[in-house]
């Protein structure tokens, strides 16, 4: 056997700690409304939704359902999943663009989770970005010793703000609802389910499109609405082709060799162009928008649980890295990357 000299021998307390996605889950509103009833209800040409944006349906939420109770039923699929209790999470990481409440979704996922008291609850913005954001927390918080178990929650009900009269059906009538959640663990911790290790991360603004969308809540309880659909589109596509770009040469790892994007979707045309754009594949983009809408926060989460389902599916050897790029207002814009790990494995989707 061969024995390293002590100064090149690492502990398991000196080597760097790696932060794996080890289960997922994800939800949308139970109630499923074709696009053409939401051009119906915000005044628009019958089929606008379907034919310029590529959009069947709309998941909303039904009475019973709120952020607390989707980004609770995504939690607990993904904790299922890793055979994980709620008593073992260090911290819970939040994030939605449609609660606005106090307490805050993470603390109120805390309460319904049942977590324990030493159990952190944070919330992060971002709206469409939040995901990456909640990645990144959760990340530092391993690769710092400050927790071994952490669940990422997103959660948003577009349904019950971007209403008719309240916002144009070219801008509302693109969301729905919906919830994603993830399990992150230390590597050393997820041993016996390693999952997918999660790569560095990269985050930026681009100022000169921050007027593209604006969205201010008025005195009246209405919205004051800026949006400009065209820059914005034309902005989205090339600033994500852009990450995914840096991340392929960050990585090291070819997009040709990539299983699945997890991008956000702003809407099904854009991602077949984004996939045009980038030279891959149309398939390698799961196409949760088609039947979703935009789920906002929760939106780039839905495509990763998707991607993750379909490696999953693959023989340990053969499972294949994920790019991940989002946007947010601003323009935000962030990209990572996942490696594929022995084990592991995601809730199945639910509607």
């Amino acid at each position: 056997m061969k024995v390293r000299p002590a100064a090149e021998q690492e502990t398991d307390s000196t080597k760097p700690a790696h932060a794996l996605i080890v289960s997922s889950g994800f939800l949308t509103g139970s109630r499923v409304v074709p696009s053409e009833e939401v051009d119906r209800a915000f005044g628009m040409p019958i089929g606008k939704l379907r034919n310029r944006a590529g959009i069947a349906s709309l998941a909303y939420a039904s009475e019973g359902e709120s952020e607390l109770t989707l980004g609770a039923k995504a939690a607990e699929e993904a904790l299922r999943a890793a055979s994980c209790g709620a008593q073992e999470l260090d911290w819970i990481v939040a994030s939605s663009e449609t609660h606005h409440n106090y307490p805050s979704l993470a603390a109120q996922l805390h309460s319904r989770l049942l977590a324990r008291e030493t159990c952190g609850a944070l919330d992060v913005g971002g709206a469409c970005l939040g995901l990456l954001n909640a990645f990144a927390v959760a990340q530092s918080l391993i690769s710092s010793g400050g927790a071994k178990t952490v669940a990422v929650v997103t959660a948003d009900v577009h349904s019950r703000s971007l209403t008719p009269g309240r916002v144009a059906g070219e801008f509302g009538g693109l969301f729905g609802d919906g919830a994603s959640a993830f399990v992150v663990r230390h590597g050393h911790t997820a041993n016996s389910t390693p999952g997918y290790r999660i790569g560095e991360f990269l985050f930026g603004c681009v100022g000169q499109y921050a007027s593209a969308v604006q969205v201010v809540d008025k005195k009246d309880g209405g919205l004051d609405l800026q949006f400009d659909g065209e820059a914005l589109s034309r902005a989205a596509i090339t600033r994500l082709e852009k990450v995914i770009t840096a991340v392929e040469l960050r990585s090291g790892i070819p997009r040709a060799s990539v299983g699945g994007f997890a991008t956000h979707q702003p809407n099904p045309r854009l991602l077949t162009l984004l996939a045009k754009q980038c030279g891959v594949s149309a398939d390698t983009f799961p196409p949760v928008c088609r039947t979703s809408g935009n789920l906002g926060t929760s939106m780039c989460g839905a495509a990763l649980h998707a991607a993750l389902q379909e490696e999953w599916k693959r023989g340990a050897g053969q499972r294949k890295p994920i790019f991940l790029a989002s946007l947010g207002p601003g323009l935000l814009f962030g990209g990572s990357w996942l490696t594929p790990g022995a084990k592991g494995r995601p809730a199945k989707i639910r509607n």
